[in-house]
């Protein structure tokens, strides 16, 4: 098993979880580590069990998933992006503002879709061609986005010091750009 490759491919799958979990920091003023923690946590819950789903599907399903991967990701990203930005701009009390739960696993669920179909290709990327070898990669891939979903997160917070409405605005625009990506890339 490759390690190095596989945290390049942990680090590549959290790209867009860190920047989702940016604009949860800038929404929730980013300093508060319960915050920090649950939305690194979950990133890195659905990037660890994804790629499994996604190997499972490519065993069994093979490449039909492919297909509508893209269109699903990016109408939840641009959904939640547009509405991030009409939360802004109509909200007056953003600097109380909290992401929920629910809106966490959505978008948690929406930015690893990608990994769940980077599962399929895990055996051959990375060589985790046994369950142990997979385990080990997506304990990789789940740890690295804790870690740079974390650092979104506080990063997030401190962006939103500057100017709160045009970081929320911000957050809303990396959401929709996220979705567009993932559909051309689809």
């Amino acid at each position: 098993m490759d390690y190095l490759s596989a945290a390049a491919l942990g680090a590549a799958l959290a790209a867009d979880a860190s920047a989702a979990a940016m604009t949860s920091g800038i929404k929730n003023n980013g300093y508060r580590l319960k915050g920090a923690l649950l939305t690194g946590g979950s990133f890195a819950v659905f990037q660890t069990i994804m790629p499994v789903l996604g190997w499972s599907i490519g065993k069994v399903g093979g490449g039909f998933f492919d297909r509508f991967d893209h269109i699903a990701a990016f109408g939840i990203l641009v959904f939640l992006g547009v509405k991030m930005l009409y939360d802004f701009r109509t909200d007056k009390t953003v600097g109380v503002c909290n992401s929920s739960i629910k809106e966490l696993l959505v978008l948690s669920a929406a930015t690893s879709i990608d990994a769940l179909a980077a599962g399929v290709a895990l055996p051959a990327a990375v060589g985790a061609d046994s369950p142990i070898k997979m385990l080990n990669t997506v304990l990789i891939i789940g740890g690295v986005t804790f870690v740079m979903s974390v650092a979104g997160y506080y990063l997030g917070g401190r962006l939103r010091r500057f100017h709160a409405g045009a970081a929320g605005a911000a957050g809303g625009i990396v959401l929709i750009v996220l979705g567009v990506k993932t559909l051309l890339a689809g």
